[in-house]
C-alpha cells in the first residue's frame, strides 16, 4: 500500500511539473515569436524608408528638369542650365 502511495505521489509531482512547464511554454513562446516578427517588421520598415527617400530624391530631380524645360520653353534660353540638370539627373539614376 505504501509503495502505491509513493508511486502516486511521484506521478502527481510529475503531472504538476509538466503542467507548470506547459503553462510557462505557452506564455514564453509567443513572446519569442513576437520578437522575431518585430525584427522582421523593423527590417522592412528600414527598407521602405530608404526606398521612399530614393523616390523623394528622384521626384526632386524630376521637378528640377520640369522647371528647366518650362523656363526654356518660355524664354528659349537656359540650355546650360538644362545640360547641368541633365547631368545631375543621369548621375542620380546611375547611382541608384
Amino acid at each position: 500500500m505504501e509503495t502505491v502511495q509513493i508511486f502516486l505521489s511521484i506521478c502527481g509531482a510529475i503531472s504538476i511539473v509538466g503542467g507548470a512547464a506547459a503553462v510557462i511554454l505557452k506564455v514564453v513562446r509567443p513572446a519569442f515569436q513576437m520578437s522575431k516578427r518585430v525584427e522582421v517588421l523593423e527590417q522592412h520598415d528600414k527598407q521602405d524608408y530608404d526606398r521612399l527617400k530614393a523616390v523623394e530624391e528622384m521626384q526632386k530631380q524630376q521637378s528640377k528638369c520640369l522647371a528647366a524645360m518650362l523656363n526654356h520653353a518660355i524664354t528659349g534660353n537656359g540650355i546650360d542650365n538644362m545640360k547641368r540638370i541633365r547631368d545631375e539627373l543621369l548621375e542620380s539614376i546611375i547611382d541608384k
